[in-house]
């Protein structure tokens, strides 16, 4: 396999003998968007925590840019990929949001001019222009995580990891973080989320992987994955509501209102 990131046959445990992922590989390639599905216990968020270096595989490969993960520091990783945790505050230190944003950029020798451009992009994709001066431990849980997503924006990595950061966000906020997974894909870049939200991972995801028992049991495009029950089943997840009503109404597959809507037309001009 090759592409930005891959792994071939990677077993990590945090017991040895109880291996908690066994036998994983997959690759993902630039312009993807790949969502990690499963039941609590799979595996998900330790698999993000190999995949941005903070774990390492006790047997198999995981590479990164071509780049064997045994031979990258977790700062040389963090060139590459860019991880927003499910709760943000464990990864926000700084006293201001411009602070936290900046970080990164900062950190990567940018000059002056060329750091402060990263900011006011990251800013503006994610709405946090009238916050800049608050510490961001005194906003709320939705904005504290778009601190964290602009923080990675403005970095401009390779790979975004976003683990369940749809949770608690307002259909407002849902369609901003929609927007930047589309510019994050338009531009070339990849993203992995890790998410419970079937309707989020329709709307868009490109690809499913699903975990059980620690093992990769569906790897599949997602309407593919939708389309197959049996595949659901498999990694305890439902169908999102849309897929649902599309099949209800003898429909093909439908991934968003619009796409059932189109389906349904010649049905409707028809008086069916």
């Amino acid at each position: 396999m090759t592409g930005l990131l891959t792994l071939d046959a990677v077993r990590f445990g945090y017991d040895p003998e109880r291996p908690v992922l066994e036998d994983i590989s997959f690759a993902v390639q630039h312009g993807e968007v790949v969502a990690v599905v499963g039941r609590n216990g799979a595996g998900k968020s330790t698999m993000l925590r190999l995949l941005n270096g903070l774990l390492r595989p006790d047997a198999g490969r995981l590479t990164i840019a071509g780049r064997d993960s045994a031979d990258l520091k977790v700062s040389e990783i963090a060139a590459h990929i860019g991880t927003v945790f499910q709760a943000p505050e464990q990864q926000i230190f700084n006293a201001t949001v411009r602070s936290e944003i900046g970080f990164g950029p900062a950190q990567q020798g940018l000059a002056p001019r060329e750091q402060a451009a990263r900011i006011d992009e990251a800013v503006a994709r994610t709405g946090l222009e009238g916050v800049l001066d608050t510490h961001p431990l005194d906003l709320d849980a939705a904005m504290r995580r778009f601190v964290a997503v602009a923080s990675v924006i403005a970095c401009r990595p390779d790979l975004m990891l976003l683990d369940e950061a749809q949770r608690g966000l307002d259909a407002t906020r849902r369609a901003t973080l929609g927007g930047i997974i589309a510019d994050w894909k338009a531009s070339g870049r990849a993203i992995v989320l890790v998410c419970h939200d079937m309707d989020f991972v329709a709307a868009h995801a490109d690809r499913v992987l699903g975990l059980a028992a620690g093992r990769l049991a569906v790897d599949a495009p997602v309407r593919d994955f939708f389309a197959d029950a049996a595949a659901t089943r498999a990694v305890s997840v439902e169908q999102p509501g849309i897929v649902a009503l599309a099949q209800a109404l003898g429909q093909p597959v439908a991934l968003s209102a619009s796409e059932l809507v189109t389906g349904l037309a010649p049905r409707l001009k028809g008086g069916a």
